[in-house]
């Protein structure tokens, strides 16, 4: 016999590709737009279903209303337009002589009290907002005070508590403006009695958390994000990004409890690898750089009697006027000492070698480097990846590594790394990679499942957490349409999960919205897939074969 047969060369890491198989369908079953687009975001953004009347709270910051859409006639099969019924004017019904609404930020449901609850910002960044408490209809049945900036807002199961997580950023800068103080509100929704918890007592912060504002301190420095509540209420967890920690709350007492740093995640490790170069290609490797988690998204889940916390590692840069912690690799570079003891894969030599080739190599010159780490190590920001912490003591449990990279360079090789306003290869590379944002956890078919909205290049991630030390990847579905900069499902914002029981198909929903295509996909699990999947390995497997059958006749 002549000629040849051609046998196709894998890639590093192509031996471990049957870990990255789908093990479950998830699939887009219908759709609701709100008409706009926005490059910047902002549109179709927190998004809540209310079991008892079949319908979801979207927030839609074009319009600054809450939308609901209902999901009664939804099918299993096939793709459905949803329409909007009607819309919520949370900003006109909260003005006031003494109140200004600025941004409505965040919406939760409460089926024991039967109420959608809502957080609201004044207009002047320096001063307190509210929380707003509606029927499932809108109209408004009361408001509460928070903090200053209410980012986030969570009622408890059991409708005896609402909180919120305060931000209070310092938007104006330090020089001409003001670092409004963080903080936690919690409303007793029986009695009406409200505490807004500070950061100011230092006892319960960790020496190693990251404070930026030396000046101000703790109490004005620390930036409540996002949080999530223990299964019975009685503790909250809050992620406060910028400074890469998790602060837990003792809900009755409006105590904070404590605040811990999250540390730095490894790139030099093998299994952390990551594309830290703009050169048009899909590079990753382990290089001396220590990466931020910086979680935004936070849930809990109670696994075989141990709670735990689920993070998306999205990171987040401070820039606000002339108070800034972030430049280019190129601008700092020099500057930077590697304290080798800081990294697990690498030896002294291997990361000084590799600090020497970033540095000769203009690829890795836009690389977004944390500015007030020190200089011992390459510090940036977000894990590029989601994690599992035991909700007691934070410690690290499980982390995604490099997965989130590898999968999508696998799925979208054009668009690796793409961003949520083109669709330009490797643009985000050198800034969070495909940056986690929402992440819910979701129970079906005897399983926990984390689902994970990666902002950039879009997409949901799907996990198996039932085993939380031995987490594994499940599903990547990303409805985004990359013949355009921006079409289809752009950017997932936020997320809500829907077990079987509560959904109109009887099978699990996944609800993303998404804050640049403005739109929301419907999404359904199905149970464990069963046909067979071939992969890399298999069909190198089977190519073999055929090569020796050839060769001996």
């Amino acid at each position: 016999m002549t000629g040849a047969i051609l046998v196709p060369s894998f890639s590093a890491g192509a031996a471990n590709s049957h870990k990255l198989e789908q093990k479950i369908d998830l699939s887009k079953i219908a759709g609701y737009s709100t008409g706009a687009t926005s490059e910047e975001g902002g549109v179709a953004e927190i998004i809540k279903y209310n079991p008892d009347n079949k319908k979801f709270y979207l927030i839609n910051g074009k319009t600054q209303t809450i939308d609901i859409v209902s999901l009664k006639g939804l099918k299993a099969n096939g793709e459905q337009q949803l329409e909007k019924e009607s819309s919520i004017d949370v900003g006109k019904a909260v003005n006031s002589e003494s109140f200004a609404y600025g941004d409505i930020t965040s919406v939760d449901v409460n089926t024991e009290k039967k109420v959608v609850v809502a957080a609201v910002q004044e207009k002047d960044y320096r001063k307190a907002g509210k929380i707003v408490v509606m029927d499932y209809s809108g109209k408004i049945l009361k408001t509460f005070d928070t903090g200053v900036q209410p980012d986030m807002i969570k009622m408890s199961k059991d409708g005896s508590s609402i909180l919120t997580a305060d931000e209070g950023e310092p938007r104006a800068g330090l020089e001409k403006g003001t670092d409004p103080q963080g903080s936690v509100t919690v409303v007793d929704y029986k009695t009406g009695k409200t505490k807004h918890m500070k950061f100011d007592n230092s006892k319960v912060i960790d020496k190693d958390v990251h404070i930026r504002n030396k000046e101000g301190g703790a109490a004005a420095d620390l930036e409540p994000e996002y949080m999530a509540l223990s299964d019975d209420g009685s503790k909250a967890y809050v992620t406060l990004q910028e400074n890469n920690a998790i602060a837990t709350v003792d809900v009755e007492k409006g105590k904070i409890l404590s605040v811990k740093s999250l540390g730095y995640k490894d790139h030099s490790v093998k299994g952390n690898e990551l594309d830290a170069a703009k050169d048009g290609k899909i590079n990753m490797e382990n290089l001396p750089i220590l990466g931020s988690y910086m979680p935004d998204s936070i849930s809990q889940v109670q696994i075989d009697g141990t709670s735990y916390l689920i993070t998306g590692n999205e990171g987040d840069a401070t820039e606000w006027e002339e108070f800034e912690n972030v430049k280019d690799f190129k601008d700092v570079k020099d500057n930077i000492s590697l304290d080798s003891k800081l990294f697990k894969g690498m030896s002294k030599k291997e990361a000084k070698e590799k600090l020497g080739e970033m540095k000769k190599n203009p690829a890795y010159d836009k690389l977004e480097v944390l500015t007030d780490r020190g200089n011992d190590a390459i510090y940036t920001l977000g894990g590029r990846s989601f994690s599992i912490w035991k909700a007691d003591t934070m410690e690290l449990v499980y982390d995604s590594g490099s997965e989130f990279e590898k999968i999508t360079a696998e799925r979208f090789p054009k668009n690796f790394n793409g961003s949520n306003d083109d669709i330009e290869l490797d643009k985000r590379s050198v800034k969070k990679g495909p940056e986690p944002e929402d992440v819910k956890i979701g129970k079906a078919d005897g399983k926990v499942y984390a689902f994970i909205g990666l902002e950039r290049i879009g997409g949901i991630m799907t996990y198996d957490i039932s085993k939380p030390k031995k987490a594994k990847f499940a599903n990547y579905l990303n409805t985004r349409s990359f013949e355009d900069g921006i079409a289809g499902d752009v950017s997932p914002e936020g997320l809500d999960f829907i077990p079987a029981e509560a959904s109109p198909t009887k099978r699990p929903l996944v609800l993303a919205g998404h804050e640049v295509s403005g739109t929301v996909a419907v999404n359904q699990l199905e149970k464990e897939t069963k046909k067979s999947k071939l992969n890399e390995a298999s069909v190198f497997a089977g190519l073999e074969k055929l090569l020796k059958d050839v060769l001996k006749n």
